[in-house]
Formats: structure tokens, C-alpha cells, sequence
């Protein structure tokens, strides 16, 4: 799963006519599905009690409680019916038109092809010098999650690599993130990046392997691991950007009091000059939805905000410090909070449900197996004054919103702020049923699982327990658990 010299392996196994549909945003929000705990398959041939229709009851966990099944919408009022071709990305119903006037631009302004600084329209210019899209479009779907892998071993712009080691050092040359990509002929991309596909072996799930190779092959990896990421779909991102840091302190457990062998924790980062909740992001880095977008413009984009004011070169790059500029910087703040005005408007497919029934029991079992563990299902929102209809909403993200130690399997070798190289906050679940749907659908932060049976093995740490219980399910069981997850 992580790179160590400049040919070295990875082991880890027309756009928007209409407002309300928007197809794809480049932000790397750190929303994509890691499943902590749990999930479900129709590949039934992981478990011992596979075929054994008889099993009457699950393995639980101790003291789970009955859950509460009188179900309001999945988003409260920012939920809307799930469009069948383009279920992500669309604007919130009822939005009153004194927020239509940031969301509307910031839908532009994720649509647009930035172009290099001084060859395009004034508002749009500066992307680069080092980049790795250079439009929100080549990443994000409204669709779901655009394909990753392609044929002999290519790789497409929706995941990117970070990089660094397990003190949290970025690379000395490349920084914190490898940009495949350039403006200009007299300054290099980094490098690139591919894959090749790897069987499951013994009691190790399937998963890809990377390999890297640097443009300057003066400037090998060395001792700097390097760690996927994939683009994930964007949903319900001011629901999340508004849920109480009390609320996301309080179900932190990081000494695992409750001895339910669940220790969550809060990442706190530091911002400007007090310490806040990371909330976004594989690790929760991020603080914001707004400091989030202002770090995707930055590390995928190359574009300045008052955020980030310097370009993405290193001190050991000085030709990149030589490109010319869009501006100081780049992105205004009316642009970037129109961008996070966009982002906030972003509304929650409901859920989809045949059998209520069915759907109750695999929620059940969703609690009893251990998986609301961490992927606590409700949670509730605080005020705001921008986006009143956000205030105080019941929402089901299935998120605790904390960092939890995920075992060696996932240890990516890369330290982020204080987020250990083992530890990822928990993303949320809502929509992954119409994620899964896809065949081309991946999983995990670097989309190693290519179904969430593969992504539930791959778990270890806090959620040891709870794949150990998921795998003990009879095949009835795990099947209604899969409805359950189709659905939310």
C-alpha cells in the first residue's frame, strides 16, 4: 500500500444545463465510503454459516439496543427522491433565492475548465503549475464514483496520492501530494502512477497494487510512502459541515471506556490560531466544508485562496515558482464561498425501500453485527444563519465523524496532521447502496475493494470484532443486511 523507491510496489492488495443536476466537482472531500465495520455483498461465499438458513440469530455485540425504527428523511429537509441516472450532486429542494445567489455561481465556477494564468476568461485563470485535473469534472459524478482503474494498467484522474511517512514529514521534493499533471513543457510533472491487480491469497482480500515512477528519476520516494485517494461522491456536505463539535466530542471514546473495544477519537487540527474538530477528508484534516474546498483547489488544482496563498511548489522546485499567477490569490474569498455555498446546497438521496420489513431487520442487523459502532446512523444539526432549512435537522449520514484505528491492513504508512498512519474517520454511508450499484464501483480510501465484502475484510483494529460477527451471518443474514445498505 505504500511506495519506498522510484520503481517500488504498493502492497495492498455539455455538461450542467440544468441547475438542480449538476454531473461532477473536483473537490477531494474525504467522503468516500470507507466501511468501517460492515456491509454486505451479493457474493455470499465468505462466511462459514453461508447457505445455513436456519442460524436464528446473528452474533451481536453486547447490550445492543432496539433501534429506532420510525424513519424520517434521510437528509431532513435538504433530502430529495433519488434520480435514477444522476442520483449525487443536485441542489436541495426549497432553496430560498437569498442563497441562490452563491450557489448559482459556485455551480459555475465547478463546471469550468481552468486554464493557466493569462490564457483564459480573468475569473477562471491560474490553475497549476503543478496540478492534477484542472476542472471539478474530471473527478466527481453525479452518477456515483467515476472509474479508477483502466485497461493495461492506466489509471484515471479520479484518485490521486499523498505522501509522506509515519512522522507526518512530506516529501522533501514532491510535498505532501504527487501531481501527475503541468501547465507548461519547462515544468515536469512529478511523476505517474499505475496498477496491477492482485488475488486474494490465504486469509488476505483481493486489492491493487501501485507502482510509481518519477519524471526526475533524481528524485526517488526513498523513505516516503505514498497512499491513494480515491474521488468519492458528494452528499449532503453542509448537513455534515453543521453537526455540533459537542456532539462529535461527545461520542468520542478514545480510551474505550465502554470497553465495547470501539476508541474513537476527535482529530483536532489546528486553524489559524485555535484548535477545531477535523470533520473532512480520509483523515479529517480538513475543519471546514470551506477549508476543504480551499485545500482541494490547492493540492488538485493548483489554485491560490486566502487560505492557501502559496503555490503547491516545494522550496527544492524553483522552476515551479516561476509560473505566472492568476492572482493574489487565484480564487477570491466571493468565489471560494460561493464554491462552499454550492457545496452546502448539496442535497441527500432518500432512501429506497421495497420491503419496510426487510429493510427494519437489516437495520437490526446493521446495529447487532457491530457497524453503528462507528457508523452511528443518526445525528442531528446545529444552526445556520446562511442556510436556515439546514437548522436543526435529523439526518442519517451513518458517521461518528471520528478517527478509529483500523488495523495493519489499512496502515497506509502516511501520517496527516495528527491522524495517525493506521486511523481514518469514519465516511459516511448514506448513498452507498447507489454507489454499489455501479460494477465499476470501488471502495476503500484507495478503492482497493471492488465489492463492500472485500472492503468489510479488509478491516481490522476497532472493527476486528465486527467483520468477525459480519462473516458469522448466514447468507439469509447477510443478504438482509445488503438490502438494508441498498437502501440507505
Amino acid at each position: 500500500m505504500f511506495l519506498r523507491s522510484n520503481s517500488s510496489t504498493i502492497s495492498n492488495s455539455s455538461l450542467y444545463t440544468s441547475p438542480p443536476i449538476i454531473r461532477n466537482t473536483l473537490l477531494s472531500v474525504s467522503m468516500a465510503l470507507l466501511l468501517t465495520a460492515c456491509g454486505g455483498s451479493d457474493d455470499s461465499n465468505n462466511s462459514s454459516n453461508d447457505g445455513d438458513t436456519n442460524v436464528p440469530n446473528p452474533p451481536t455485540t453486547p447490550d445492543t439496543p432496539e433501534i429506532d425504527t420510525n424513519w424520517q428523511p434521510a437528509g431532513g429537509s435538504a433530502t430529495i427522491a433519488a434520480n435514477g441516472s444522476q442520483p449525487f450532486l443536485q441542489i436541495m429542494p426549497n432553496l430560498p433565492s437569498s442563497a441562490l445567489g452563491g450557489v448559482s455561481p459556485g455551480r459555475e465556477l465547478f463546471i469550468t475548465e481552468w486554464t493557466p494564468a493569462n490564457e483564459g476568461r480573468v475569473l477562471f485563470d491560474g490553475v497549476g503549475p503543478l496540478l492534477n485535473a484542472n476542472a471539478c469534472t474530471q473527478c466527481h459524478s453525479a452518477e456515483g464514483r467515476k472509474p479508477i482503474y483502466a485497461a493495461n494498467g492506466q489509471l484515471s484522474d479520479a484518485i490521486l496520492f499523498r505522501l509522506g511517512n509515519k512522522q507526518g514529514l512530506p516529501h522533501a521534493y514532491y510535498g505532501e501530494q504527487m501531481q501527475h499533471q503541468s501547465i507548461a513543457t519547462s515544468i515536469n510533472p512529478e511523476g505517474s502512477m499505475r496498477y496491477a491487480a492482485m488475488l486474494s491469497q490465504n486469509d488476505k482480500p483481493a486489492g491493487i497494487q501501485f507502482s510509481f515512477t518519477p519524471t526526475d528519476p533524481n528524485q526517488p520516494l526513498g523513505n516516503t510512502a505514498i497512499s491513494g485517494r480515491i474521488s468519492p461522491q458528494l452528499v449532503g456536505m453542509g448537513l455534515l459541515d453543521l453537526i455540533p463539535e459537542a456532539n462529535i466530542i461527545a461520542a468520542a471514546d478514545p480510551d474505550d471506556n465502554n470497553q465495547d473495544g470501539i476508541s474513537g477519537r476527535v482529530h483536532w487540527v489546528q486553524d489559524g490560531k485555535q484548535q477545531r474538530i477535523g470533520r473532512f477528508g480520509w483523515k479529517a484534516i480538513n475543519t471546514s466544508l470551506r477549508t476543504q474546498n480551499a485545500n482541494a483547489m490547492s493540492q488538485d488544482m493548483g489554485l491560490t485562496t486566502s487560505v492557501f496563498m502559496d503555490p503547491n511548489c516545494t522550496v527544492n522546485q524553483p522552476i515551479c515558482w516561476t509560473a505566472a499567477n492568476g492572482g493574489s490569490p487565484e480564487v477570491s474569498d466571493s468565489s471560494l464561498d460561493a464554491v462552499t455555498d454550492f457545496m452546502t446546497a448539496l442535497a441527500v438521496p432518500e432512501r429506497r425501500i421495497d420491503d419496510l420489513s426487510d429493510f427494519n431487520k437489516g437495520a437490526q442487523l446493521f446495529a447487532q453485527v457491530g457497524c453503528a459502532g462507528c457508523h452511528t446512523p443518526k445525528q442531528k444539526t446545529g444552526n445556520s444563519d446562511r442556510f436556515p432549512l439546514l437548522s436543526q435537522q435529523n439526518i442519517y449520514p451513518y458517521t461518528d465523524l471520528l478517527l478509529h484505528d483500523m488495523g495493519a491492513g489499512l496502515d497506509d504508512s502516511v501520517k496527516e496532521k495528527n491522524a495517525e498512519s493506521f486511523e481514518w474517520r469514519t465516511p459516511p454511508l448514506w448513498g452507498i447502496g447507489i454507489v454499489a450499484r455501479d460494477p465499476e464501483a470501488r471502495f476503500l480510501h484507495d478503492g482497493r475493494a471492488s465489492s463492500l465484502t472485500e472492503a468489510i475484510l479488509w478491516h481490522g483494529g476497532e472493527a476486528e470484532g465486527a467483520k468477525t460477527r459480519f462473516t458469522q451471518l448466514s447468507a439469509t443474514q447477510k443478504q438482509t443486511l445488503m438490502t438494508f445498505l441498498k437502501g440507505i
